[in-house]
């Protein structure tokens, strides 16, 4: 709660009065709850793309792609990532003339 506090207290009066609209309309439940479930995610139906392990809380994550196009790979161990990173960086390299 520390964080939290130090947040609202450098919030100006308008700002306070829209988060608290936000919290009565339950709006800001359901914020904390969509971004939990987007950072835990559902784990337990991923696999790692290279060995096909199942993925935990503790994988490793790869963000790639354009700004607008983002792609999240999770990957079960250091070993898979650099694997997969060293494969397309190949597979790259190879494609340009």
């Amino acid at each position: 709660m520390n964080k939290l506090a130090k947040i609202i207290e450098n919030l100006s009066e308008e700002d306070l009065l829209k988060i608290r609209r936000d919290l009565i309309a339950g709006n800001i439940d359901r914020l904390i709850e969509q971004k939990l479930k987007e950072s835990k995610g559902d784990l337990s139906e991923k696999f790692c793309p290279v060995c096909n392990g199942p993925i935990t809380n503790e994988s490793f994550i790869l963000e790639f792609g354009s700004k607008h196009l983002r792609r999240k790979a999770h990957f079960d161990a250091a070993d898979c990532l650099e694997y997969f990173v060293s494969t397309r960086l190949r597979e790259r390299k190879n494609q340009t003339p």
